[in-house]
């Protein structure tokens, strides 16, 4: 008999800006072109699972949460707010729950962003079905568009609810929104959201938004307790591009660790919603520097351009620079393009 269990997620606020654009990714899974929403639910609901944090210790259920499997072999992408309690605390394991079962399956943490609030976890089930995770936000083709159909697919509110699903329109991109704090997680401003109407609940955190050729999109992360009928999910985007080196560092014994710039930054979207006015303008403001970056960026400094290995990549906000250091390696020597003192200069840095 299935449980029934309460569960903690994420509670929302939304407000509304733009973002930039990067390439094409796409991950290989089952795909089906279909006409009906009928139709591409069943064909995707299975390879979206439930995931619970549990106090390894007393096997209580501290949250909930869903996810999705997007590789062959138990490879789930999920809300980084979900699992960050299992990240912080020893004492917390994941166990994952496929569609219509009452077993539950133990999962490793292989890598996550709070900035980006995604994270890939590693079933110990390996035959879960999984989809195609294709890039609709950043890709130059098959862009996402306004009032496109969608279809939502997670556990809302208790485990008696299962992969619910429901269905709506594309009614925003390049939102952001501030996300809600919690104790041992601090607020955080989530940027290049998809808004759209298929609705949501805690819980769905971390369950897939899919498009109406059963393509996986997005991650839900969000929904307003202002507005009717206004939700957020992450785009797919970011976890394409480091897939495959996060399975590579599991099977190599490590752990996937992001390019390290050695700067904190502050971009427009943050000033707009924390009320600074530090810039008001594209791109971001070095707020700190540390380590390989010392005595090359300054404090003030406004970064515009990154350049490395004939890639170049416009930063107009934080997530730009984010998906720009994801397709970088450790020691790779990046070039920068700075507003300094109102003039533009180029400058190289090491990435540790």
């Amino acid at each position: 008999m299935k449980r029934r269990i309460f569960a903690l997620s994420m509670v929302l606020l939304s407000a509304l800006m733009f973002c930039g654009c990067l390439d094409i990714v796409t991950t290989e899974g089952s795909s089906i072109v279909s006409d009906t929403p009928s139709d591409v639910a069943e064909e995707v609901i299975d390879s979206v699972v439930t995931i619970f944090v549990v106090d390894s210790q007393t096997n209580a259920e501290i949250t909930m949460g869903s996810g999705v499997c997007i590789r062959d072999g138990g490879y789930i992408v999920t809300n980084y707010h979900v699992i960050y309690k299992a990240e912080q605390s020893n004492y917390y394991s994941l166990v994952v729950y496929l569609n219509d079962e009452d077993v539950g399956y133990s999962a490793q943490l292989l890598w996550s962003n709070s900035n980006l609030d995604v994270a890939i976890i590693h079933c110990s089930n390996t035959n879960i079905p999984y989809v195609n995770a294709v890039d609709r936000v950043f890709s130059s083709e098959n862009r996402l568009q306004l009032l496109e159909p969608v279809i939502s697919i997670g556990t809302p509110l208790n485990f008696a609810y299962q992969n619910s699903c429901t269905f709506g329109y594309v009614s925003g991109l390049d939102r952001y929104s501030l996300s809600a704090s919690s104790a041992g997680l601090s607020q955080n401003v989530y940027e290049n959201l998809i808004q759209h109407t298929a609705s949501i609940s805690t819980g769905n955190s971390g369950g897939g938004l899919f498009d109406m050729q059963g393509n996986l999109i997005g991650l839900n992360t969000l929904g307003s307790n202002t507005g009717n009928d206004m939700y957020f999910a992450v785009p797919i985007y970011p976890v394409l591009i480091v897939l495959d080196k996060v399975i590579a560092c599991e099977n190599a014994d490590t752990q996937y660790e992001l390019p390290l710039l050695g700067i904190s930054v502050v971009d427009e979207i943050m000033c707009e919603i924390f009320g600074e006015d530090i810039i008001s303008q594209e791109g971001l403001y070095v707020s700190q520097v540390s380590g390989n970056a010392e005595g090359i960026l300054q404090v003030g400094d406004i970064v515009v351009k990154l350049s490395s290995n004939d890639k170049n990549f416009d930063i107009t906000c934080r997530n730009d620079l984010i998906y720009a250091l994801m397709q970088m390696n450790s020691n790779d020597t990046i070039s920068l393009e700075i507003i300094r003192d109102n003039a533009k200069v180029n400058v190289n840095v090491t990435l540790s």
